[in-house]
């Protein structure tokens, strides 16, 4: 993990070494430009002192040139900085969810969608202000302590002495709380990504909570969450606040230290009062930052917490992916005797033993939680931890890239997302087709209507909020089809269309030419059946019965009391309505 922690990082400074060295040589020429102020100062009281008139108009001169250089300088350091924030923080961001977008759907949602969001909104926020502004920071305060004690050192040693004995009070502040402050920060991370987990969870199930009259229940139970995540930051505030408010002690006992032996020096003749001023306000530039960099320096230690925390996030879980591109598909799919559980103790799939061949059509039937979508989501590479094997062509599915395996295959899934973009960009997901296939998908899966009244630039909404659900199902296809892969897998994908025209659109896909169709279906219509050249049947995780339906019908098994127990059903249903 550490030589992944280190590529990451390098994200901050690739093709963006200029503005940060620039940053750096500006924030080290601001910190020289207020250490002079102290010089300026000093000189200004002392010729107070003398009554000359023209040393002073000489050295008020000087000291407009170091407020005019002290302007200048802050200019620029904003220009650089700005400059150096917004590329470093580009680039890492994009490293970050290109990793994510590497992962496998499974290594994928072994994370909650909140810990992602979370990464990019709250984690990131801290590591730009406490890490990439942090960093310049301590620069300057570096470059002002160095500078602070350099100018001491010119002025009177023995005041340097006292000071530097005196300045370990601060320090030793910072040593004790920091490692604390940091632990404070993680929490408050995991307290933060759970809390807008849930805060997702109720908006999204908002319709089912005033259906069922759960308002209070929920809200005690967001009251309660809200109340542990604010409990965590107070934790964290009150870290930072006593560390501040000891530093603040620590400064006052060093500045009057140094007050005392300076007024002490002037009055026995050792300094003048122009350096007992100047060594006070650079004793602004020593305390400063004894006070400042312990804090940062925590601070920066809780940012590099987050930067590992999203590392681990982007890197963990993800299996490797095969080697082997296939050049197309040319023969079949087969399982055999694959058997697979989510835990050790459960079995999913036992002893599966299918073969779907080129151009030919399968119905996948059985109860519910038969392992139905489970077998087909194996054949997407969801799941490895499987027994037996799954060849495509000959070839084992683990040791096929991921890539090559989803240029040959399609799903349409019953739960759809729909991008918060048109209709067009939804179908095509923001890749180039050409407008006959395009339109050739649009017309498979039932969509013409919705375009002739919408438009095919016509916005969605957030996750489709401007479509009914059977109109995102019917985009849903639509993605699939102009894709133009040999083989289709549907997973109930027309559950959410009416029965009209979950035919329509099942019989249009039947009657493409050159592909293979996996498809499971819990409408169980005989005149959408026939056109099937074979259907599996399943129950309890395993394939009972394979055949046509005619075949299936005459052996009168499981499908046969599957069918008449659907179809009778349908039809009470529809003497009903």
């Amino acid at each position: 993990m550490a030589n992944t922690e280190v590529s990451y990082k390098k994200e901050f400074y690739k093709n963006n070494h200029l503005n940060y060295f620039m940053s750096i040589l500006v924030v080290i020429a601001n910190a020289a430009l207020q250490i002079a102020i102290a010089f300026i100062l000093e000189i200004l009281i002392d010729v107070a002192r003398k009554g000359d008139i023209t040393e002073f108009w000489r050295d008020l001169t000087l000291a407009g040139i170091v407020m005019g250089s002290t302007i200048l300088a802050s200019i620029l350091r904003k220009i650089f900085i700005n400059r150096y924030i917004k590329r470093a923080l580009n680039q890492y961001k994009n490293k970050v969810f290109q990793k994510i977008l590497d992962k496998n759907i499974n290594s994928f949602n072994k994370e909650a969608s909140s810990t992602y969001i979370s990464a990019f909104s709250n984690d990131l926020t801290s590591i730009e202000q406490n890490y990439l502004v942090g960093n310049i920071n301590l620069v300057l305060q570096c470059s002002l302590f160095i500078g602070g004690l350099a100018a001491m050192a010119y002025y009177n040693w023995k005041m340097l002495l006292v000071t530097l004995a005196t300045s370990t009070l601060p320090i030793l502040v910072n040593a004790i709380l920091g490692n604390r402050l940091t632990t404070a920060e993680v929490k408050v991370s995991d307290k933060n990504a759970a809390f807008v987990a849930l805060v997702k969870d109720l908006l999204t199930g908002f319709p089912v909570i005033k259906s069922f009259k759960a308002d209070k229940d929920i809200f005690h139970i967001f009251v309660s969450k809200n109340d542990e995540l604010e409990q965590t930051k107070k934790t964290r505030r009150d870290v930072t606040n006593n560390i501040e408010i000891l530093n603040s002690l620590a400064g006052l006992v060093v500045e009057l230290t140094i007050f005392g032996l300076g007024v002490y020096l002037a009055i026995t003749g050792a300094i003048t009062v122009g350096v007992v001023v100047a060594f006070i306000q650079l004793l602004n530039y020593v305390l400063g930052p004894i006070n400042a960099i312990g804090p940062a320096l925590a601070n920066r230690r809780a940012a590099e917490g987050l930067i590992k925390k999203i590392e681990t996030i982007a890197e963990a879980s993800n299996t490797t992916s095969g080697t082997i591109t296939l050049p197309s598909f040319s023969n079949s799919i087969a399982y055999k005797n694959v058997s697979f559980g989510y835990t050790e103790n459960t079995q999913t799939l036992k002893n599966i033993n299918v073969k779907f061949e080129k151009n030919k059509s399968y119905a996948i039937v059985g109860s519910s939680g038969s392992g139905k979508s489970t077998l087909l989501n194996l054949l997407l590479g969801y799941h490895n931890s499987y027994e037996g094997a799954i060849e495509i062509d000959g070839h084992e599915l683990r040791d096929i890239s991921v890539d090559s395996l989803y240029d040959m295959v399609s799903m349409i899934q019953q739960n759809v997302f729909v991008f918060n973009n048109s209709i067009a960009e939804n179908i095509t997901l923001f890749r180039d087709f050409d407008r006959e296939s395009i339109d050739y998908a649009v017309s498979c899966a039932g969509l013409s209507k919705l375009i002739d009244e919408k438009g095919i630039d016509y916005k969605c909404g957030e996750n489709g909020v401007n479509l009914s659900g059977g109109e995102k199902q019917r985009i849903s296809i639509a993605r699939c089809l102009v894709r133009g892969t040999p083989i289709l897998i549907m997973d109930e994908a027309t559950a959410a269309l009416d029965n009209e025209t979950s035919r329509q659109v099942e019989d249009a896909i039947l009657k493409i030419k050159d592909l293979t169709r996996i498809i499971i279906t819990h409408k169980l219509y005989a005149d959408i059946l026939t056109n099937y050249d074979q259907i599996i049947v399943m129950n309890k995780g395993e394939v009972i019965e394979q055949g046509s339906f005619d075949e299936l019908l005459d052996k009168k098994g499981f499908f046969y009391s599957l069918y008449s127990v659907t179809n009778s059903n349908d039809y009470v249903s529809e003497e009903v309505s």
